[in-house]
């Protein structure tokens, strides 16, 4: 059975708040299931630097731990 690897992430501001948690694939696909501004959502975007980019007070990009 195929199954897709997921690296959970986080975005966060200089002060260490978190403005966006999404999964990551190993295709390079997003999906962004939380964002400050808008809540539990559900968007969709071919690569990571398309988010990076949708908020202009994202400092830090953090990987979840894996759990396995």
């Amino acid at each position: 059975m195929d199954t897709k690897r997921r690296r959970y992430f986080h975005l966060e501001d200089a002060d260490g708040e978190r403005l966006a948690y999404g999964v990551l694939y190993d295709e390079g696909n997003v999906q962004i299931l939380w964002r400050a501004d808008y809540g539990y959502t559900a968007e969709q975007y071919s690569s990571l630097t398309q988010v990076l980019g949708m908020m202009a007070e994202i400092a830090v990009l953090r990987f979840e731990d894996d759990e396995a």
